[in-house]
């Protein structure tokens, strides 16, 4: 057996020993890392397709000792980093496109580029980082395959996240009409899989309608007529008379100004000098010729017509997988726990992440979907302690516990390749926010509905047997859905009340203006402190609603 054929074997085999054994031997390193075994792979590609770290890193180091070619191409052209975008967790990944001399954008015998399969392939929503290092250093956005497909069309397949993806290419100069080899659009595709939001962030980019594709010549509107996608098909067209309008004007410059707004015929009437002030129409004679025709299609329209101003709209680093005993063990305690059903683990394949929402200490938090529903899902940050894998145990317990309408629901959680909960989602965000916004109008009615709820979700938790206490609550743990209706969340930091926390309960948890005083002074916490939170967040909705601007508490 050759040398090479020697590295292959010990790299495939994740032996690292044998592999920095091979690699000590100088004359022979550069030879050994660019052969080719009989299925095509480096020791490189084939440490890519394992997803191994620690052996990618070995290599790394002999391919910068040697200079040996780390854009080594195979018979069908591919190179380490078109593995690497397609297998490759983030942090592997990241770790290749820092590589000094990594060439980001080569194609394949197919004409695809890194790009492309990253777009369609990779799954980890830490998308954006080894997104701009691929820009920073030279790929094409824009770059055809040898079907005509962009890496935007490619986004629109990935199937965890594509709305990430495509948000990433639109911000970076993707062309959004640029067509495929039959003639077709990111936005044809986009109708073809039904993706309303995906046609959503497309028509505001600036879609082109009217374009129909060589072989059906059909347009985005017809396509979505026959595939009985109802509502979808009554956006474009709506649309498309938004255009016609503009075009009819003169005014088609502002196309992409109007798409952004969703500013349609049937919402349109009641556009105003301060709307147009927002939108950054500033041309005299623009602003008197859309105000004039906005008039006469008001008049046109009638008292018919449902109004709406658009200006009321309601509106790191990467994270390491646990090692296999951790997840074993991880999976065998929470099988382990009692639950109000089936113990609720999710497996990554059925999620799709469309939006970052936010950051804190314990991850990161986005807007997702999960069995066609929207959902919150909150990546945690690496848990590689027994402490913080146990914190995470107890959070999962009492999640899956509790089931009550005051409760944000709990739909389980993904242990791999990072641990993650899946929650309801609530669309209006917290409702420290809720108050914070100076677009809400919150009145008798919402402060009084807004207190009772709260106090029927701490109830829930207190009166659960055992009891629970949730030790943070404060009105940014709580949430608002777009039903005006508020959920208790966030339980990182709630216990059962049971004689085996007695010693977790006494340490001085939450934030200091929500605080008891029994808290404050490290005594043990009690549901009785939790009522004492909930006083602090009644002052804020009662300040809220009498002065009609947020304060905090003790500012």
């Amino acid at each position: 057996m050759s040398s090479s054929n020697e590295l292959h074997v010990a790299v495939d085999a994740k032996d690292i020993k044998k592999v920095k054994k091979l690699l000590s031997k100088p004359k022979k390193i550069k030879q050994q890392l660019t052969t080719f075994d009989h299925d095509g792979q480096t020791p490189l590609t084939t440490a890519l397709r394992n997803n191994d770290a620690e052996m990618v890193d070995i290599l790394l180091q002999a391919y910068q000792q040697t200079k040996a070619d780390i854009n080594l191409k195979d018979k069908n052209l591919y190179t380490a980093l078109h593995q690497s975008v397609a297998t490759s967790d983030d942090k592997i990944l990241l770790r290749l496109l820092q590589y000094d001399g990594i060439d980001v954008d080569p194609e394949n015998d197919d004409k695809n580029r890194p790009l492309h399969y990253f777009c369609q392939k990779f799954k980890s929503p830490n998308c954006q980082e080894p997104f701009q290092i691929m820009i920073e250093k030279g790929c094409n956005v824009n770059a055809q395959n040898n079907n005509g497909e962009t890496p935007l069309h490619k986004a629109i397949f990935n199937s965890s996240v594509r709305l990430l993806m495509v948000d990433l290419l639109l911000k970076n100069g993707a062309d959004v009409n640029l067509l495929n080899s039959m003639g077709e659009s990111p936005l044809h595709y986009s109708v073809r899989l039904g993706r309303h939001d995906l046609v959503s962030v497309l028509l505001k980019a600036g879609a082109d309608v009217t374009i129909a594709g060589n072989k059906e010549k059909k347009t985005p509107y017809e396509l979505a007529i026959e595939e009985k996608h109802t509502e979808m098909a009554a956006k474009i067209k709506k649309h498309k008379e938004m255009v016609d309008w503009l075009h009819e004007l003169g005014l088609e410059t502002y196309i992409k100004t109007f798409a952004r707004e969703e500013l349609y015929l049937d919402v349109i009437t009641d556009v105003d000098e301060k709307v147009l002030d927002r939108m950054g129409i500033t041309s005299t004679g623009h602003r008197i010729k859309l105000l004039k025709a906005i008039k006469q299609l008001k008049e046109k329209q009638g008292d018919s017509v449902k109004t709406k101003r658009p200006d009321d709209d309601d509106d790191d680093k990467p994270m390491a997988p646990l090692s296999s005993e951790s997840l074993n063990n991880l999976r065998e305690s929470i099988m382990a726990l009692k639950h109000s059903g089936p113990a609720p683990l999710i497996d990554d394949s059925e999620l799709e992440f469309t939006e970052k929402l936010g950051a804190g200490s314990s991850g990161k938090v986005y807007k997702g979907l999960f069995k066609n529903s929207e959902v919150a899902i909150k990546v945690l940050k690496s848990m590689t302690e027994a402490k913080e894998l146990d914190e995470f145990k107890k959070e999962f317990q009492i999640m899956s516990a509790i089931r009550s309408k005051y409760v944000v629901y709990f739909h389980g959680a993904v242990l791999e390749p990072k641990l993650c909960m899946v929650m309801e989602f609530c669309s209006r965000g917290s409702l420290y926010h809720v108050l914070l916004s100076d677009k809400y109008d919150i009145g008798w009615d919402k402060t009084f509905r807004f207190a009772l709820e709260t106090v029927k979700g701490i109830e829930c938790l207190h009166t659960w047997d055992p009891p629970i206490v949730h030790r943070d609550l404060k009105s940014l743990n709580l949430l608002v859905n777009e039903k005006w209706e508020v959920k208790v969340c966030d339980f990182g930091l709630s216990r059962f009340n049971t004689g085996s926390n007695l010693e977790t309960l006494v340490k001085m948890r939450g934030t200091f203006a929500y605080c008891a005083p029994e808290v404050y002074f490290g005594e043990q916490f009690s549901t009785k402190s939790d009522v004492y939170s909930i006083g602090m967040v009644l002052w804020e909705l009662l300040v809220r609603c009498i002065y009609g601007r947020y304060e905090r508490p003790f500012a």
